[in-house]
Order: structure tokens, then C-alpha cells, then sequence
């Protein structure tokens, strides 16, 4: 059924309130007189027991007389004066050591309400006095006993209860039909007429009918609706043309990046479908490129993120200006670009576009007015020697760019059917990755550290191996940043550094006191909060003095987040651990980090330290990073020393160890004992 309203009266609002109001009052009304039932019950059982207090109080002089005089009959009498309180069950004076004097009970009450008053009042409540002498003698005679059965209580209490319940709930029934009428006739009449007003409105010209004022409300919130409603008719007639423009701004903003204001992965689609299904490219190649932005995420770190954006709207500007009408370019992702170059006649044509944008991206970009240079790597794909199909080109074009940025960066890679299996592999392997560590496919081997002065070996540089049971030895350039990209550097970086601990231990059982140990950590160990907390429980566990244990840090690292890395190695130089710079001279900013962080060794890279002395580039580097280090007071050490010559001219010029092929390449630790016995019984001169 429908009222004039078009609506079912079920789902009218007056109806829906009615109910909700009786329930609500009910609830409150509920609510309230279970409150007062509480009350009730809380004052009732302070009135038992004050009741049987009164009882004891009266007849407890009494009681010391027919217990002093040992005097039964005396007792009864006394005890039957209680009777005539129907609440009594059981009344008795106790003597110590000797059966009750006098006892008098009567059965419990059988009432209806029991099991009830039973639960709220427990079914007897007994009470105890002593009796005794007054002074001066203080004497103890025994005991007054009274069990007073609540059922009695109960039963009056119930009965209240029941009619403060029944008479809360018609009271809060009755308040609610009350204020059910007046809602209905102050607001339901008056909504009533305006929805037969509203339904009278034209869409096409809503300002044109306005709703009439409902008679006393000129001044209350109804009236302020109809006002207020009137003129919302008004504007929307007046903003219809509005509308129009602001969905075409719309249309235009969902197919823009709201950054760089190019076309976006889904732009770029259609374009490149459209340029594919016009006939007048049927004999013309295609090339899609897509150039990727090398350690964008390092630029986030080392600046802000608004410093980061900024760049990259620049390098946006640029490659826009630079390209102008010869392509179509848009952005496939946070540091991704794509270039469409339509209508090439060779493969060439690509590659000349791709070096050109490479060099583009080599000037200089002036963020928080320091000068910054950001390379990119570039993969290309073709159209139709590649594919056929959108989204494949545009996702070969991005495995040509991975590819190319495993391999190098600055660079361009065209797309080959291999490159699908080599991504592919790499999955494969990242997955051979996460369970290497359960299948003891990792390990240790050590390679030496030589102090230059004595010719003594002072330490050992723990390096992680992995051998696949299918392929064999894999080098860690490639699996270590497949751990830390997919976060499994986190066990394998816990189980190297107790590995390499334990086995320190065990040289140090075996005479060799004085040996360190060097571990790297990589940045998203050194971002955990718990690995001083995890260093100084391995240090206890395998009883190593710190400063026989050395943490070694790339710069890259520490870029990852400047202002953690200076919080965490401060942390860990505290406990005594030596912290060495590894890596020294390839990073960004090495003198400031020297300034900054805690740093008690640099490690010249091994890049710097290849055909010295004869490469006059090299000499000029490792003699200042020696000399710099000198100026810190701190002690530098180099890698790749291969030839007598390197050592000899790394000695020559100040540096105090040295670590290399020269000395050995890096070996498991059952050969490493053995070469460790065997130097400590070289010959100094040899």
C-alpha cells in the first residue's frame, strides 16, 4: 500500500521514527529501571544485614549470661525471641571446645521467587559475634550464631522490582507517542507539502519554480531549508553551462600526469593504438623507448621528496622542449618516460634518439641550489618487427630498459626475444633466493687483511657465496641486490653476521686472539632499530671484544637515509665495534660523511687501486683519500691489491693495510685456518 505520497507507508519516515522512538523508550525505559532495580538490590542487602546486626545487638547481653552460667534452658528462651522474625533460620550460642549451648531453626522458605532472590542474595546469610565479659576481665565465653534465610527480602524485592520495570517501560511508551505526535505535526505535515512542490519542478528549469515558505516556519530551520533549497535551484540552473566545461577539464586531467602534465601509461595507449591502426603507417616502423631514470630513489634520500619531484618536473620540461613535434612522449611511472617515435624507416633513427636523450640528461639540474647530474638507462622496441599488441610493446620496451640496468647504466638496450627468458630467469632465481638460506646454499669465505707495517694478519674480510644446485657459483653482484630489493638480505644479512661471529670464536680457541673480523651491512640492515640490540647479543654470546669486530658501510648505504645512518652508527660505535668505510671515493659526498658519521677506517675501492703506479689518474686519487684519511686520524686500507708493485707504492704512500689477490683471493674457512697458520710461521721477510 501507497499513500499520495508515492511512498510505502512501511518505508515512510514518520513510520520509521515511530518505531525507532518505541524502541529507543523502551530500551531507556529498561535501562533506567534496571538501574533503580540495582540501586534497590544494593540498599535491600545493606538492609539484611543491618536487620541481623539490630537481631545480635538485642540479645547479646542476654547471651553472655546463659553462657556464662553454661545455662540451655536460659539460651532457648533468649534464642526463641528470634523466631518471631520469619527471616530466621538458624539462632545458636556456641561455647569453645563444647557443643552448642542452645540452638533453635526453622526450615527454609519454599517461595516462588527463591531460585531468583537465591542468585541476587545467596539463600543464607550467616553472622557471627563473640561474647564476652566487660572489663576488666575481657573474658571469652563463646559465640552468637544467626543464619538469616533471604528469601523474605527477596520476595519483596521482586515484587518492587516488577512494578518499577512495568511502570519505567509504559512511562518511557507513553513519552514517546507523545513526541511522535508532536514530530508528526510540526515537521512531517510541513515535509509533506514541499516534496508535493519539489515534485512539481521542471529539470530543465529548476529556478524557475520555487518552493513556498510552510506557515511559523519563516524563522526556524525548516524555513532556512526552503531558502536555502531555493536557492540551490537558482545556482543549478545558473552553473548547467559550468558543468559542461568542468567535465571536459576533468576528461583532460584523467589523461595528463599530474605532475609533469605528460601524457599518461593510458594516453600513451591509445596514441600508440591509434598510430597503429591508421593506414597511413601500415609501411612504416614504429619505435616505443623508454628511458628510466638511474637511482632515482637515491635523489629522494639524499634531498626531500619535494626536491625529488622537482627534479623530475625539470627533466620533464626538458625532454618535452627537446623533442617538440618529432615524437609523442608521455610518463609510464615515477622515474619512467616513454617516447614514441612514429614513422622511422631503420632502426637507426631509435638509437640516434635514444644517445641524444641520454645527453640530454647528462646537464647539470639546480635543486636546493645545488647542482645535481642524473643519468638514465633506455630500452626500445619496435612496432611490428617486436609485436602487434599495445601493451606487449610497451612492456618490452620496459624489460629492454631493466635489462640494459643490470648490465650498466647510461646506455640503450633494443628489445630481443631473449631479454623475455632473461627476465624470466631472474624471477626464477629471486624465488631460488628466498629459500637458499633454508637450503644451506650459502656460505662464508674470508679474505685476509695484511697490516702493512708488520706484514702481520690483522683481520679478515667475511664475503657471502651462494651456490645453486642448478647453476652453480652466482656472483653476488647479481643475487645481493636481488636480496635487498625483495627484503631477504634481512635473514641472510642476521645469519652472516652470527656465522662470521661464530667463527671468530672459534679462531680465537685456536691461538689466534688478535684476529678481526670484518662484515658489511647493507643499508636496509643498518635502517633496523634492533641491531645494536643484535650485534651486542652476538658479541656475548660467542665472547668477542668489540674491537675485534668491524662493520663495514658503502656510501650508497648511508644515502639511503642520511639522518638514520649518522643516528644507528653512532649507536653501534658505542658498543666499540671498529667502523669502516667501504667502498671509499665511489659515492657522492665522501668528505662530509667523514665529517659526519663516526668512521674509524676508509677502504679505497679497488677500481682506484688497478694499475698503480703506472695510471697517474689512480695515483693522484688513492694519495688523497690517504692523505685525507691521515687529516681525519683514520686509518685507510685498500682492496684489490694484486702486485708487488701496488703494495709497494701503497706502503710509499702512508697506507696501513691492505687486502688482495696478492696476498690471497678470498677462501672457505677450513683453508683460511690453514693459511692462517702457515703465515703466522712466514718469515717476516718473506
Amino acid at each position: 500500500m501507497e499513500t499520495s505520497t508515492g511512498i510505502d507507508a512501511k518505508q515512510r519516515l514518520s513510520a520509521k521514527l515511530l518505531k525507532a522512538v518505541l524502541l529507543a523508550a523502551c530500551v531507556l525505559g529498561i535501562a533506567i529501571s534496571c538501574v533503580q532495580i540495582f540501586i534497590d538490590a544494593r540498599q535491600s542487602s545493606k538492609s539484611i544485614d543491618s536487620e541481623a546486626q539490630q537481631m545480635l545487638a538485642m540479645i547479646r547481653e542476654s547471651s553472655i549470661q546463659a553462657a556464662y552460667r553454661l545455662e540451655p534452658t536460659m539460651g532457648e528462651e533468649i534464642l526463641s525471641g528470634l523466631m518471631e522474625h520469619q527471616s530466621v533460620h538458624v539462632a545458636a550460642i556456641k561455647i569453645p571446645d563444647e557443643p552448642e549451648l542452645a540452638v533453635v531453626e526453622r526450615g527454609l522458605s519454599t517461595s516462588r521467587y527463591r531460585q531468583l532472590s537465591d542468585y541476587i542474595f545467596e539463600p543464607i546469610r550467616i553472622y557471627r559475634i563473640p561474647l564476652y565479659k566487660e572489663e576488666p576481665f575481657h573474658e571469652y565465653y563463646g559465640e552468637l550464631l544467626l543464619a538469616i534465610d533471604t528469601a523474605y527480602h527477596g520476595r519483596e524485592f521482586i515484587l518492587r522490582s516488577l512494578i518499577v520495570l512495568v511502570s519505567g517501560i509504559f512511562r518511557a511508551i507513553a513519552m514517546a507517542l507523545l513526541l511522535y505526535l508532536i514530530y508528526s505535526l510540526v515537521l512531517t505535515k510541513p515535509l509533506n507539502r514541499l516534496i508535493r512542490n519539489l515534485s512539481q519542478i521542471n529539470p530543465d528549469a529548476p529556478g524557475s519554480h520555487k518552493l513556498p515558505m510552510p506557515k511559523g516556519h519563516q524563522n526556524n530551520e525548516l524555513g532556512l531549508w526552503v531558502r536555502t533549497a531555493n536557492q540551490l535551484l537558482e545556482s543549478i540552473e545558473r552553473n548547467l553551462n559550468l558543468r559542461q566545461k568542468a567535465e571536459a577539464q576533468i576528461m583532460r586531467l584523467s589523461q595528463y600526469d599530474y605532475l609533469t602534465r605528460l601524457p599518461n601509461r593510458k594516453t600513451l595507449q591509445k596514441h600508440l593504438q591509434s598510430l597503429i591502426n591508421n593506414p597511413l603507417n601500415s609501411d612504416s616502423n614504429i619505435a616505443i623507448i623508454c628511458l628510466g631514470l638511474d637511482d632515482f630513489k637515491s635523489l629522494n634520500a639524499q634531498f626531500n621528496f619535494n626536491a625529488a619531484e622537482h627534479a623530475l618536473v625539470k627533466i620533464a620540461d626538458r625532454l618535452r622542449n627537446y623533442i617538440g613535434n618529432r615524437a609523442y612522449i608521455g610518463r609510464l611511472g615515477e622515474d619512467q618516460f616513454a617516447i614514441v617515435l612514429s614513422k622511422i624507416t631503420q632502426p637507426y633513427e631509435a638509437a640516434e634518439m635514444a644517445q641524444t636523450l641520454l645527453k640530454q640528461l647528462t646537464r647539470p639540474i639546480l635543486v636546493n641550489d645545488e647542482k645535481i647530474t642524473i643519468s638514465g638507462t633506455v630500452g626500445i622496441t619496435l612496432y611490428p618487427d617486436d609485436g602487434q599488441e599495445v601493451d606487449n610493446l610497451l612492456q618490452q620496451a620496459e624489460f629492454a630498459m631493466i635489462m640494459a640496468k643490470s648490465r650498466s647504466h647510461n646506455r640503450y638496450q633494443f628489445y630481443i626475444a631473449t631479454i623475455d627468458t632473461e627476465i624470466r630467469q631472474r624471477k626464477k632465481l629471486e624465488m631460488d633466493l628466498h629459500e637458499a638460506l633454508e637450503h644451506h646454499e650459502l656460505s662464508l669465505v674470508y679474505q685476509p687483511q695484511i697490516d702493512f707495517k708488520t706484514s702481520q694478519m690483522v683481520g679478515a674480510e667475511a664475503l657471502l657465496r651462494w651456490k645453486h644446485p642448478e647453476k652453480g657459483l652466482i656472483s653476488p653482484e647479481m643475487f645481493i641486490p636481488m636480496a635487498e630489493s625483495n627484503l631477504d638480505i634481512i635473514p641472510i644479512g642476521d645469519w652472516v653476521l652470527e656465522s662470521a661471529c661464530h667463527q671468530l670464536h672459534e679462531w680465537r680457541q685456536n691461538g689466534f686472539s688478535d684476529l678481526r673480523i670484518a662484515v658489511n651491512l647493507s643499508a636496509i640492515q643498518l635502517r633496523d632499530k634492533n641491531i645494536v640490540d643484535r650485534i651486542n647479543y652476538l658479541l656475548n654470546k660467542y665472547q668477542i671484544p668489540p674491537q675485534r669486530l668491524e662493520i663495514e658501510v658503502t656510501e650508497t648505504c648511508i644515502m639511503e637515509d642520511i639522518e638514520l645512518s649518522s643516528e644507528q652508527l653512532n649507536k653501534i660505535k658505542a658498543t666499540g665495534i671498529t667502523l669502516a668505510l667501504d667502498d671509499f671515493g665511489t659515492g657522492y659526498s665522501s668528505l662530509s660523511y667523514l665529517k659526519q658519521f663516526p668512521f674509524d677506517k676508509l677502504k679505497i675501492d679497488k677500481t682506484f687501486v688497478e694499475d698503480l703506479p703506472a695510471n697517474k689518474e689512480n695515483t693522484v686519487i688513492v694519495e688523497a683519500i690517504i692523505q685525507l684519511g691521515r687529516s681525519f686520524g683514520i686509518e685507510v686500507i685498500a682492496e684489490g691489491v694484486e702486485t708487488r708493485e701496488q703494495e709497494t707504492h701503497l706502503i710509499n704512500s702512508g697506507c696501513t693495510e691492505g687486502q688482495g689477490y696478492f696476498y690471497s683471493k678470498p677462501i672457505p674457512e677450513k683453508e683460511f685456518a690453514e693459511f692462517l697458520r702457515a703465515w703466522k710461521n712466514k718469515p717476516a721477510n718473506s
